[in-house]
């Protein structure tokens, strides 16, 4: 007893200083997460997009993690001879980084749960397209919090289907060959004669980084839920230059309408969807449809795409608006591209204004044509992709194209990478994102025989749900 009495202090110190110095890590991540420092730099904002993610998306692990240590300290007091400090100045610490590191991961989950109303806001005309959003008291919503990535039993997958032509994949050689490949996400109770509706899946990596094989929830949760989804891969910069990836895109496209029915899908509705450079892209196939230049050697190909779901999406490379770093331009003419002229020159900026989805809408509004239904989705805390970005083009588009569907959900506090985890807001925005796109489906259908969430044939009456967003675009943001 006397030997644990004697060595006590310094285990107490020891206990101690351990304590504190995992305490003020917390706290210093929880501010970063929460009010990340202002950058123009690329892996800084990376960092603080992921540190963002951990502690907006997950805020309930941290405050679990504390509690676990306070519970600690005082086993250890109790069991091992470890006295509480009697410090008032460690005390004080201790107890100020507890309160701020606390409040702050709360404040975060108030804000996860918040999305919750923000979606109905934006959803709830068409609410019965999808199902009920789980509230606080609800097994579903605290399961988002214990199982970050979600994949569920119901979905079959086929991976690594080829999608280019013989011709195509002897033109862009064998290295490239495992670009164009994508994967089919089936729900199991599906059938060949069913003719689900499709989802065309684009993953984001700034058009030079990522893969399809990232478990994002989206492509899992759609295709759970009635639809299938291809997720695709496509050539990445800067070895294979824009618009390379953009004809790739098509490409998948070409292929989903030529084989998509032999896995129980409908070819004649494709909506598609992407998360950041994918969502830039996705934007752009809904925006180019049969534009011969992105479609050589099947240009007589219809390219057309039934509705778009962008998440943190690009839709300006010209940087008008400047919401990006002064010499994003540069690096996009220059890695994206493979372009050695000024972005000033009149081909290189011809090229940027057909890259930017906001001068697309410009321009299809000023000649009258009517753009696919869209859904934006985007964080107000994104690192990567400043919200200025996204709030420009959404003007411009209520602007331009004010007949078109548009529906545009902001989620106060989420990082660029949010939809990437199986958080509370992910599943709040993919129920969204369900919704969204059965009202598109249904609408859109000349035939009112249509097949519900669980697979059953069952009748719709199309006119009576032909809603207009436009009543929707004057809400104020929940924030």
């Amino acid at each position: 007893m006397e030997m644990e009495t004697a060595s006590s202090p310094l285990l107490t110190l020891s206990v101690w200083s351990s304590y504190i110095a995992i305490n003020f890590t917390l706290a210093f991540l929880t501010y970063v997460a929460h009010w990340p420092p202002k950058s123009w730099n690329f892996w800084i904002n990376v960092v603080t997009t992921t540190i963002g993610t951990v502690f907006n998306e997950f805020p309930f692990y941290i405050i679990s993690f504390k509690v676990w240590m306070w519970f600690a300290v005082i086993i250890m007091d109790a069991w091992i001879v470890v006295s509480f400090s009697k410090s008032p100045l460690i005390l004080l610490l201790a107890f100020t980084s507890e309160i701020f590191t606390t409040s702050i991961l709360s404040h975060n989950f108030y804000k996860n749960y918040k999305s919750r109303r923000i979606v109905h806001a934006y959803t709830h005309t068409f609410e019965r397209y999808g199902p009920e959003l789980p509230n606080i008291t609800s097994t579903n919503f605290w399961l988002r919090f214990m199982l970050p990535i979600y994949i569920p039993t119901n979905v079959k997958v086929f991976r690594n289907i080829t999608y280019g032509t013989l011709q195509e994949l002897q033109e862009i050689g064998k290295e490239n060959a495992s670009y164009l490949k994508l994967d089919v996400y089936v729900p199991k109770h599906v059938k060949k004669a069913d003719r689900r509706p499709i989802m065309l899946f684009i993953h984001g990596g700034s058009w030079i980084a990522m893969d399809k094989s990232i478990p994002f929830p989206q492509p899992f949760y759609l295709s759970s839920n009635g639809w299938i989804v291809c997720s695709i891969n496509y050539r990445l910069a800067p070895k294979n230059p824009y618009p390379a990836c953009l004809i790739d895109c098509k490409r998948a496209l070409r292929w989903i309408k030529e084989n998509i029915a032999s896995y129980g899908g409908d070819p004649n509705f494709v909506a598609v969807s992407g998360d950041s450079a994918g969502g830039h892209l996705a934007a752009l196939m809904s925006l180019t449809a049969n534009d011969k230049c992105y479609q050589p050697g099947f240009e007589d190909v219809d390219t057309k795409v039934q509705a778009c779901a962008c998440i943190n999406g690009v839709y300006d490379v010209t940087n008008k608006h400047n919401a990006f770093t002064p010499l994003f331009t540069k690096w996009f003419v220059k890695e994206i591209c493979g372009k050695s002229g000024d972005e000033d020159e009149k081909d290189v900026r011809d090229m940027l204004e057909n890259a930017s989805p906001e001068i697309l809408v410009e321009r299809k509004g000023n000649n009258d044509e009517k753009i696919v239904p869209f859904l934006v989705f985007h964080g107000d805390n994104d690192q990567l992709v400043n919200i200025k970005s996204c709030r420009e083009f959404i003007k411009t588009f209520r602007k331009y194209s004010p007949k078109s569907d548009l529906v545009y959900i902001e989620f106060p506090g989420a990082h660029h990478a949010y939809h990437s985890v199986s958080s509370p807001r992910t599943h709040y925005s993919l129920i969204a994102m369900l919704r969204f796109l059965n009202w598109v489906y249904h609408t859109s259908s000349s035939n009112n025989i249509t097949t519900d969430f669980n697979g059953k044939k069952k009748l719709i009456n199309v006119e009576e749900d032909k809603y207009r967003f436009k009543s929707l675009d004057n809400l104020v943001p929940i924030i």
